[in-house]
């Protein structure tokens, strides 16, 4: 009776966990996915009565220069800031995981603070530090000001993965006679492999969605977000959905990429 009892219960809560996932799922892919609707319906104001399909849309914004322009800063910036924050973020990383030093909680904490800002704040004050040291704005303040940001958190991926390395293994290769060298080019890279491939993901997907950062730094240079809040404060035009959705497809693509990463290394019981 009351293993019956245990059992039932037990179904009972796996069912309210997953209802409850797929709630939250729905709540926060229902915004994404009318965009992606609108950017396929075929008139100027959205209509779900008379739905008529078009890519008139897309061939629109790819067609566009100053979208392609706004394409190309876009990339000119996540790149850079993916290659830099994931060697960063790596290097801060196995510091701190493989190594004891004074002030080492104090390393992380000062390391991870970024994360904690919100975003428009941290541009603001990024902007006026960089008009105060004559930096200007453009292209590289914006790479700089979202290092800043990004950085952290690829340390925090990598972390995760490095804290699961046996320091024994360390110790092994020492012990067979690799050095330093050896030691991270064999043995620590790829353990740590995973973690920096989803660190460098996670790295060009907040890159590349970002606003408030750009928005305060990158000056006359548009990128594809900026572009997107000036078009809406203009007025509304059916280009911006078709706009929002070719980011979205990257994201989703990058973040499926990440998640089939994770997958393959659990499958391989590292």
């Amino acid at each position: 009776m009351s293993t019956r009892t245990l059992s039932f219960g037990g179904r009972s809560s796996g069912w309210i966990w997953y209802g409850y996932v797929t709630l939250v799922a729905l709540f926060l892919m229902i915004p994404l996915v009318s965009l992606v609707i609108a950017s396929f319906y075929d008139g100027r104001f959205f209509s779900i009565v008379d739905y008529q399909f078009t890519l008139g849309w897309y061939n629109a914004a790819l067609s566009s220069g100053s979208i392609r322009r706004a394409f190309t800063n876009t990339l000119f910036i996540s790149v850079p800031v993916t290659v830099l924050s994931t060697i960063i973020g790596t290097a801060a990383a196995l510091a701190y995981t493989r190594y004891e030093f004074p002030y080492r909680e104090s390393f992380k904490l000062i390391a991870l603070l970024p994360i904690f800002f919100p975003l428009i704040l941290l541009g603001l004050g990024m902007s006026m530090w960089a008009s105060q040291i004559g930096l200007g704005y453009g292209l590289v303040p914006s790479i700089i000001g979202e290092l800043v940001w990004i950085s952290p958190i690829v340390m925090f991926v990598v972390s995760i993965t490095a804290l699961g390395i046996d320091p024994n293994t360390e110790e092994a290769a020492r012990d067979l006679g690799a050095d330093t060298l050896t030691l991270y080019r064999r043995v620590l890279f790829p353990l740590v492999a995973d973690g920096v491939v989803s660190g460098a993901i996670f790295a060009f997907v907040l890159s590349w969605n970002n606003y408030y950062i750009v928005s305060y730094l990158s000056g006359p240079q548009s990128t594809i977000t900026t572009w997107i809040h000036g078009r809406m404060t203009q007025g509304f035009t059916p280009v911006v959905p078709a706009v929002a959705s070719l980011i979205f497809y990257v994201s989703i693509l990058l973040v499926v990429g990440a998640i089939v990463i994770e997958y393959r290394k659990d499958d391989t019981g590292e």
